[in-house]
């Protein structure tokens, strides 16, 4: 029994641990001439080192059966055992010996050849071998079970391994079906195999075989169809590969731990490797994110990471391929952002998409070096970022560059001015009277008109300097060259008239003038903010002159700022104060002399400066947005003065900004019934101005107001924005004829003229008339004269300061 499960054991398909000597081993006979003699010898050794570990091998067994090299072979042969090194690496990190039989056949090139099946050839090498305990010993060296079982599954053959793993004895064994060495299912699983390889001549299941206190450790069987003696046999050879399978299941674990926490990073977690050799980039790994991220499948760069390297924005692929090969050379972490163009889309700079990658690299023992990282997509903070920084340094009504990008770009101009020796100009631009079309037209309008406004001045400046929005209504031309001074004043007399041409709102034209304010670098100022300040000081005084005016910066012009800046803050700090005081003014009826209204005027006396004309302030307060406050303090005082004046109608001026509050009518009508005045009793004071263009929100507050009872009176009538059409549309009950053509009606005739078609006008509107600005008894008497209902003026009485 001994000798014929030694040959059996031979038939198998034996695994031999690394740490064996021999990873590939084969038995081929050499015929030697008998003049030789009978002897051992080891051939087709590939080191001397294998050459000596063979006779290492073969020394040890004969010692062990005290075996003569001529026992091996009676017919003269020698057995030759054949080593090859170093291991070759097979299935779960075990080397095949399955090679036997071609190492058989190559050793016996004339004779029939040996099947290439290890089974087949065993049984033509066992023909050849006499010494069966020696193949016993290799059959109990194979590092697992073994059994040869026949075709009705009776065990017939098995190693010492079987035996030591079950705990049964031969006796035993002998009569056992090779069913009897499992339980339950894994009876059924063993079953199956055995059938499949009596068909198919080979099979392989996982199983666990029973032993004397349960089960077995799982096992891996190898089960191959042979013949011997004539009679069909399964080598069956099972290896324990529980721990295999831990390992694997822990891998398995790991892998969806590390799934569950990538599907949970807003991106993908790669591995990218390069070839030591060839350069070659591919991705051993990459999470579920991939498609997400990179807009393709993972599968697609598994072997090859060019189809997406290929993808990558022209302007960032040499940088980044640089990066990577630094990265590789430094061993110090690839950092990248990236533009790469989807798949299945045109390559426009409008389809890309931004990506983030972070990696850190890691040299592998064969020299090839992988990337552990991590990709997301970054195109909306990236489009976040591109916004901020439009709306940091960009007007974001016109597009052009704003307040802070001129002040960045003007002291870059300026060293570069200095270093060419050139100079540099700074030209101001102000459109006048814009708050009229803002107030009367809409924001909406007023936004229009400055986009087209930027427009004409972009076609005039391109190319000759940088243009710029400060804000409002105000814009800034930087220019620097040899003869910037000649250039600054051609460009502003260019501006003034493109600036005259008219402008379109809707179906209506608007014309606009700019006054424009130049200062120069050396000669006027040396800092991008004195260049600044000092044009447009130069802007302010240009304006004083009449609009559409190109206005050189002096020395003079900074004091006049200084001044100017000075009597605002002090403006504000007497609003905040309630230091502007308030006086009446007596409105007289023509037909019987007597007051019948007065008109609120604000009075400022300056602790330095005195009384100040409300021409200084009052407009100042429409520019820097006081004059809501200023209003209100006015009125406030004025109606608790004339609720003690029976019969007395208060009149109040009202500027055209504060009609672009929706709760001013409302704030006024509380403000009366605080006061313990009549809305009956108060009349609102409007030029013309605040009606301009459709007036809508205007509108809305003066039909509130109408509708608490406050009267509507056209002031100025005759001066700005003039125009007898607005007689028909504004809801006025008065109208108040502008003192200008008042004090002319001695000296000149059109003006007494105008007095007289705009008295009868109103009259056939329906509208009373107020003559302003009566000073002389003959003015009185010819406003009496054209028909005037009441009059105005110091003839009638100055104004006398409330209390």
């Amino acid at each position: 029994m001994t000798a014929m499960r030694a040959c059996s054991g031979l038939g198998s398909s034996v695994f031999i641990r690394r740490s064996l000597v021999a990873a590939r081993a084969g038995m081929e006979y050499a015929r030697t001439s008998r003049a030789a003699g009978p002897g051992l010898s080891v051939g087709r050794a590939c080191s001397d080192r294998c050459k000596d570990s063979a006779f290492s091998l073969i020394h040890r067994l004969l010692s062990l059966h005290k075996k003569r090299a001529k026992k091996f072979c009676d017919c003269g042969h020698n057995l030759v055992f054949s080593v090859q090194s170093p291991p070759i690496e097979g299935d779960r990190g075990m080397s095949n010996v399955e090679d036997l039989a071609r190492f058989a056949r190559r050793a016996n090139p004339s004779e029939k050849p040996i099947g290439d099946n290890l089974f087949s050839s065993v049984e033509a090498v066992w023909d050849r071998v006499q010494d069966r305990e020696i193949a016993g010993m290799l059959l109990d060296a194979i590092p697992g079970i073994f059994f040869l079982v026949d075709t009705r599954y009776r065990i017939r053959l098995w190693n010492r391994r079987l035996q030591k793993l079950t705990g049964f004895k031969s006796e035993k064994i002998i009569r056992m079906s090779v069913l009897d060495l499992f339980d339950d299912s894994d009876r059924v699983e063993m079953e199956l195999a055995l059938e499949k390889c009596l068909i198919e001549e080979q099979s392989t299941v996982d199983t666990s075989v029973v032993i004397e206190e349960g089960s077995s450790p799982l096992h891996h069987f190898q089960n191959q169809l042979v013949e011997l003696d004539g009679e069909q046999m399964i080598a069956c050879v099972a290896m324990d590969v529980s721990r295999l399978k831990e390992v694997e299941a822990e891998h398995a674990r790991q892998r969806v731990q590390l799934e569950r926490l990538a599907s949970h990073v807003p991106g993908t977690v790669y591995q990218l490797q390069r070839d030591h050799d060839t350069g070659r980039l591919w991705f051993p790994y990459a999470s579920a994110k991939f498609h997400q991220v990179f807009g393709m499948d993972y599968a697609d760069v598994a072997e090859d990471a060019s189809p997406l390297i290929d993808r990558i924005h022209g302007a960032d692929s040499d940088r980044v391929m640089q990066a990577l090969e630094r990265s590789a050379e430094t061993m110090k972490p690839f950092f990248q952002e990236l533009r790469m163009y989807p798949v299945g889309r045109a390559r426009t700079d409008d389809a890309i998409e931004w990506i983030e990658i972070d990696s850190g690299p890691e040299k592998l023992s064969d020299g090839s070096v992988v990337w552990h990282g991590f990709a997301r997509l970054v195109t909306h903070r990236r489009q976040l970022e591109r916004k901020l920084t439009q709306l940091a340094y960009f007007d974001e009504l016109t597009g052009l560059p704003n307040r802070a990008n001129l002040q960045s770009t003007l002291r870059d101009e300026l060293t570069a001015a200095v270093s060419a020796r050139e100079g540099l100009a700074v030209l101001y631009l102000d459109l006048d009277n814009f708050n009229d079309i803002n107030d009367a037209w809409s924001h909406a309008a007023g936004d229009r008109l400055l986009k087209e406004v930027g427009e004409r001045l972009k076609s005039l400046v391109d190319g000759e300097g940088m243009l710029g929005r400060i804000g409002g209504d105000e814009f800034l031309v930087i220019l620097r060259g040899q003869r910037v001074r000649e250039q600054a004043e051609a460009l502003g007399e260019a501006i003034c008239d493109t600036m005259n041409a008219p402008m379109h709102l809707g179906d209506r034209q608007v014309r606009m003038t700019m006054s424009i304010g130049i200062s120069m670098f050396p000669c006027d100022a040396e800092t991008a903010e004195d260049l600044i300040r000092h044009a447009d000081a130069a802007v302010y005084n240009a304006k004083s002159q009449g609009p559409g005016r190109v206005g050189r910066y002096s020395r003079e012009l900074t004091e006049a700022a200084r001044a100017r800046r000075y009597l605002e803050t002090e403006l504000r700090t007497a609003i905040e104060g309630e230091q502007i005081q308030v006086a009446l003014q007596p409105i007289v009826s023509l037909e019987d002399g007597k007051t019948v209204a007065v008109e609120a005027l604000a009075r400022w006396y300056h602790w330095e400066d005195g009384w100040l004309s409300p021409d200084r302030f009052v407009a100042m307060a429409e520019k820097r947005g006081l004059i809501g406050a200023l209003g209100e303090q006015v009125y406030r005082r004025a109606m608790q003065a004339v609720a003690d004046m029976p019969g007395i109608t208060l009149a109040l001026n009202v500027a055209p900004g504060q009609l672009q509050d929706s709760s001013f009518a409302r704030r006024l009508v509380d403000l009366a019934q605080d006061c313990g005045l009549g809305a009956e009793r108060i009349e609102v004071e409007l030029t013309e101005r605040a009606f301009l263009g459709d007036g809508t929100l205007a509108l809305d507050q003066i039909d509130r107001l109408r509708y608490a009872g406050i009267n509507v009176s056209i002031d100025d009538f005759g001066s700005g924005f003039s125009s007898l059409g607005y007689l028909r549309r504004l809801p006025a009950q008065r109208l108040k004829i502008d003192r200008m053509f008042v004090r002319q009606i001695e000296n000149d005739p059109a003006s007494a003229a105008i007095v007289r078609a705009v008295t009868s006008l109103a009259h056939d509107l329906g509208m009373e008339v107020t003559a302003e600005g009566v000073e002389t008894a003959n003015e009185a008497e010819f406003v009496r004269s054209v028909g005037c209902d009441y009059a105005q003026g110091w003839y009638y009485g100055r104004p006398d300061l409330v209390e």
